[in-house]
């Protein structure tokens, strides 16, 4: 048999051709691009920075101009604020800290070319120049300050504008500088001097510059040539080296879709194969996963059917011996009272004690259908039809309903948040308000037959308020004597009840209702004083009869 290359190695090998295309890619654009780096760098982090901080001192200089004129009366403050913070000579963005940096670049710069280091120092030398010379000297001829500097001496550019500046700083504090005084006429022809050279400087900067662009942008489509060529070639290997892949692992394609159908129920498929690799023999081991699924359903729906079937006749024996017992003494007593009522229609000497008679019969045969329909309505209990409920308004109806019993037994009601949704209750839920309604009442009635056997005061409350994860949570407190701990546990099953002829069917009845709508309901006994029972329906805001 043929060997086969595993899955592993299929695919190893296809990403080791990949990373090998792709790196040798890589390896000459990373060589280009540093050698384009350390141009660009020259340009972006000396030659354009020297070029900016001129271009912001010419700012400067024009702002300090304009404050000269003294227009407002606020220019004067405002001279004495901005003038000593202008250094065009030594400062940080001064001409000579400009000339600085641009011979170091035509001295260093490895990455600039011949011509463009010597652009760099002339303009480095004509910086030097003009502060070393008395250019500013002739600027501010003739404007009344010709006695800054010594008989007969000459004053390089960056010492007489230190001592233009003292002075006219010294008039302005002394609030006698005015914009025809000399010093602020010889200030703005110095200021004006400055930006021009500033102007031919920065204009002179824009040829390396732009020669060095220039360079790069040729260097870069060269570059992005070689590039796309190696990366194409690159590109269509690795689309090559896919396509092997994918067709290696289509098989798996094969084997998700098995995978759905089993998680939809279907377990007769099988997966289909031929490979001996990895994904072989996983389909191999899916089929007999299926297999197995299949065999496992098919055992627990059989276990499924004896278990309700058990449940199912479990149930119908505790209905039929509940009802037997329930029924065995009204029937007695019915038997009886129809006797006297025979013997008293025959002798018809006393028609009023016969009338009692036949009203205790008719009373018994109510009871006894009462019964019935409650084990009835328990037995087969509809599955709830959702709509739009407004737990509030129903709440609110509810207890209008009920009001006549609460008053008949002396119990007073309280409420807290019973209000609908456009009074500022919760908002709506879907749920099936007749059986919420069914449930309530059962809680209620409860609640009324405890309070019956309480002296003195009776009160109950009905709360309701928004659940923080969505729906509404109801609760219905009473002040009566609790629940028997003894049945407390159990108080939800069926026939389970605290009353002397009760059904225990309310309660689970209630349980039923609720858990049908996704929610719960748990009981609360007791609640304060070892008195007092609460019942908390908890209801989530989308309903869903169980099954859906």
């Amino acid at each position: 048999m043929r060997a086969s290359l595993s899955v592993a190695t299929k695919v190893f090998l296809g990403f080791a051709v990949v990373i090998v295309a792709f790196g040798a890619t890589c390896a000459y654009t990373l060589l280009t691009m540093g050698e384009l780096r350390q141009t660009v760098t020259v340009v972006w982090k000396e030659v354009i920075p020297i070029s900016n901080q001129l271009k912001t001192l010419s700012r400067q200089l024009k702002n300090a101009e304009e404050f000269l004129a003294l227009k407002r009366p606020s220019d004067l403050q405002w001279i004495q604020n901005i003038l000593p913070s202008l250094e065009p000579f030594n400062g940080p963005q001064g001409l000579l800290n400009a000339a600085t940096r641009l011979d170091a670049l035509a001295t260093g710069g490895e990455a600039l070319s011949d011509a463009d280091r010597r652009e760099l120092a002339a303009i480095a030398e004509r910086l030097t120049g003009f502060a070393d010379g008395k250019a500013l000297s002739d600027a501010i001829a003739g404007e009344g300050v010709d006695d800054l500097a010594d008989a007969g001496a000459v004053l390089a550019s960056d010492e007489l504008y230190e001592r233009l500046l003292r002075r006219t700083l010294k008039k302005a504090s002394l609030g006698e500088l005015t914009g025809q005084a000399p010093e602020a006429r010889a200030s703005v022809r110095a200021l004006r001097r400055l930006n021009r050279e500033l102007s031919d400087v920065i204009r002179a900067l824009g040829g390396p510059i732009e020669a060095i662009d220039r360079r790069v942008t040729d260097d870069e489509r060269r570059a992005t040539l070689y590039v796309l060529v190696i990366a194409s070639g690159a590109l269509l290997l690795s689309l090559a080296m896919l396509w092997i892949t994918l067709r290696t692992l289509r098989p798996i394609q094969r084997l998700r879709a098995g995978a759905r159908r089993i998680a939809a129920g279907d377990y007769q498929d099988r997966v289909s194969v031929g490979s001996r690799d990895e994904i072989g023999q996983l389909a191999l081991e899916f089929n007999t996963m299926a297999e197995s699924l299949q065999n496992r359903d098919a055992e627990l729906e059989r276990q499924r059917e004896a278990l309700l079937r058990a449940e199912r006749l479990a149930v119908i024996g505790k209905l039929a011996a509940q009802i037997t017992h329930e029924v065995r003494n009204p029937l007695s007593s019915i038997g009886l009272n129809a006797e006297l009522l025979e013997d008293e229609l025959d002798e018809l000497s006393d028609p009023a004690e016969a009338r009692a008679s036949l009203h205790a019969i008719n009373a018994e045969v109510q009871r006894l259908k009462s019964i019935t329909e409650e084990y009835l309505h328990f037995a087969r209990l509809p599955k709830p039809e959702l709509g739009s409920v407004d737990v509030g308004r129903l709440l609110a109806e509810f207890l209008t309903f009920i009001g006549r019993e609460l008053a008949a037994s002396q119990v007073t009601l309280t409420t807290r948040g019973v209000a609908a949704s456009m009074d500022g209750g919760p908002p709506p839920i879907r749920a099936d308000g007749d059986q919420l309604r069914q449930a309530l009442l059962n809680i209620a009635r409860n609640a009324i037959d405890a309070l019956a056997t309480v002296t003195g005061p009776r009160s109950l409350e009905v709360a309701l308020e928004p659940r923080a994860e969505g729906g509404v949570r109801i609760t219905i407190t009473d002040d009566g004597p609790g629940i028997d701990p003894a049945i407390r546990a159990r108080i939800f099953d069926p026939f389970v009840t605290g009353k002397p002829h009760g059904t225990g069917l309310g309660l689970a009845l209630t349980h039923e209702i609720v858990a049908e709508h996704g929610g719960v309901v748990r009981v609360v006994s007791p609640v304060r004083d070892e008195r007092g029972t609460a019942f908390v329906i908890e209801l989530p805001a989308d309903a869903r009869p169980a099954g859906i």
